[in-house]
């Protein structure tokens, strides 16, 4: 369930790492004046492109930057995950409509599941159309409960607060060394980065969520301490699970570290060659000639 409660429950045992291990202020986006968050070169990086390290060597960051190659994002579990994120945003955006226009929960529902088969249709590829409906489905039923509940104990002024996202957030970057035009998957209160992942889960995932903060911080200055790791799997019954985590100094310090080796890399025009284990969804592996 992608409910208030569970990422409070999620939070809790986080608050004693933070008070024992709290962000000093350089390590806040707002300190992008000076190092370490003050970047060596402003190129506009995305945050996938500095904190992902799905190709060990990240010649795929080298021959997006300095090559110029475009890679092929058709590729079934790019296209897949692309098509879960827009139906989390479409159905995160219209609960939220619907509850700010003061329809209750089972009528959001109602309205939500008849247009759930029109949403998939525009939204996902043919092979992966039927279990994107059903995903839509269930958000909008998890979301419409919430606003019911909301109203039940807040009145229909606080209903639509309840529902914990504001989903495709869009941030500038730019003081820290990334683009100006960063979309964070959601943003759920206080301040709690969201991003969404598919398939298998990764250690680096966790930088994400720590590149967001501080261009929140940066942008916005405001503190981001938490973040959140949703991993949504469609392949058969629809699972999700939540990971909660701290954007602690070294979190941080490792991303920061990455965005630098990245420039590095981007200014010096080294190839770094090719990977030992390209993964299959690599969009590179035909101009890597890599063979399969």
């Amino acid at each position: 369930m992608l409910t208030r409660l569970e990422i409070v429950r999620g939070l809790r045992k986080l608050h004693h790492i933070r008070s024992r291990d709290p962000v000093p202020e350089e390590l806040r986006g707002w300190s992008y004046h000076t190092p370490p968050i003050k970047p060596r070169a402003y190129l506009g990086l995305g945050v996938g492109e500095v904190a992902y390290r799905y190709c060990e060597t990240r010649r795929d960051l080298y021959l997006r930057r300095v090559v110029g190659a475009r890679g092929d994002s058709s590729k079934p579990p790019l296209a897949n995950g692309a098509s879960i994120h827009r139906i989390f945003s479409e159905a995160s955006r219209a609960v939220r409509a619907l509850a700010l226009l003061g329809r209750d929960g089972p009528e959001i529902y109602e309205e939500l599941s008849k247009k759930a088969g029109d949403v998939a249709s525009k939204t996902c590829p043919e092979e992966s159309k039927s279990q994107c409906e059903k995903l839509y489905r269930y958000l909008a039923l998890m979301w419409s409960a919430e606003v019911s509940k909301a109203r039940i104990s807040f009145g229909s002024q606080d209903a639509a607060g309840l529902i914990p996202w504001i989903s495709e957030l869009r941030v500038d970057g730019t003081l820290v060394g990334l683009s100006d035009r960063l979309i964070i998957d959601a943003l759920a209160e206080p301040s709690i980065v969201i991003e969404i992942k598919t398939g298998q889960r990764r250690n680096f995932h966790r930088l994400a969520i720590a590149g967001y903060a501080l261009a929140i911080e940066s942008s916005l200055e405001i503190p981001v301490d938490y973040g959140a790791l949703i991993y949504i799997n469609i392949s058969g019954e629809i699972d999700i699970s939540i990971e909660t985590h701290y954007i602690s100094p070294d979190l941080r310090k490792e991303f920061i570290d990455s965005r630098d080796e990245a420039i590095d890399m981007i200014l010096s025009g080294r190839d770094p060659g090719i990977a030992r284990n390209c993964p299959e969804a690599c969009p590179f592996l035909e101009i890597c000639g890599v063979r399969r």
